[in-house]
């Protein structure tokens, strides 16, 4: 059973066992350096630095995220390290550093992303208890208070990739079906992300989505269930029946060819086109 860190009181304990837990992230797998011109700080004008202050300070720095989406590149989709270039989706973009590291090795690479919801303010609706296609789910602004608006969205991190200039789609993924041609796409990717869309006993409809939309291979990772949320017997037993689910996934054509653990758990799986 995954204890919550939070529940050991001596901080240096705390720390090692954050470390251990996603040391996968951090350590110098094969010794060999990201991309060095994608080290720089990201080219932020003042608005951007504004917004930059208002973020969680981890994902604030260009280098940090890199060397964190090199390993994850380097862990869990190598092949696109050495292939000819794809066509590359992911959803939930965030800082952009995975789609940057593809884009350098030659890949077509699309971003999304969206108003973050996940967080209540003022008795506000959460994103992750949604059904999916809610018709009754409403927000006037995400966590961050930028306002929600699809004629003109907004979002976290929109400073940061447009710095980059990485293309995106902005869409909720909380609605289906999404903005892509069957088969558009040669792989798809969802890290850390579908729990902020809408209720896990609906992820499965997404990941057909995803499916429908991939080629080739589909690849997602899990938050690990939050304390909270692990209380809510629903939302447990769906996260679980999930996670079960896409271990013995067949289906639309795909099949799962890799579970992979991270936080002590399985959490990330890859689907392989047949």
């Amino acid at each position: 059973m995954l204890h919550d860190v939070r529940t050991f009181k001596d901080p240096a304990v705390r720390k090692l066992i954050k470390q251990e837990r996603t040391k996968a992230d951090n350590i110098d797998l094969f010794g060999e350096k990201p991309p060095a011109e994608l080290m720089a700080d990201y080219p932020l004008d003042a608005e951007g630095l504004r917004r930059s202050a208002k973020m969680q300070q981890k994902y604030a720095k260009r280098a940090r995220n890199i060397e964190r989406c090199w390993n994850r590149i380097q862990l869990y989709m190598p092949e696109l390290l050495i292939s000819q270039p794809q066509d590359v989706l992911e959803l939930s973009t965030a800082h952009g550093a995975m789609l940057e590291i593809l884009r350098h090795y030659g890949h077509n690479v699309m971003g999304t992303d969206y108003a973050n919801m996940a967080w209540s303010k003022d008795g506000a609706a959460m994103a992750q208890f949604r059904a999916l296609n809610d018709p009754d789910f409403a927000r006037e602004f995400d966590d961050r208070g930028n306002p929600i608006d699809p004629e003109k969205p907004d979002w976290p991190y929109r400073h940061v990739v447009e710095s980059i200039d990485l293309p995106m789609t902005v869409f909720d993924a909380g609605h289906a079906p999404y903005p892509f041609a069957d088969k558009s796409y040669d792989m798809v990717m969802c890290f850390q992300a579908i729990e902020h869309y809408c209720h896990p006993k609906d992820w499965m409809v997404l990941i057909d989505e995803f499916c429908r939309i991939s080629r080739k291979s589909v690849f997602v990772m899990l938050n690990r269930i939050m304390p909270q949320f692990r209380e809510r017997e629903d939302y447990n037993a769906a996260f679980n029946d999930f996670r079960h689910g896409m271990r013995s996934y067949s289906k639309n054509g795909f099949i799962c060819t890799g579970t992979f653990v991270h936080w002590d758990q399985a959490l990330g799986f890859k689907l392989t086109a047949q």
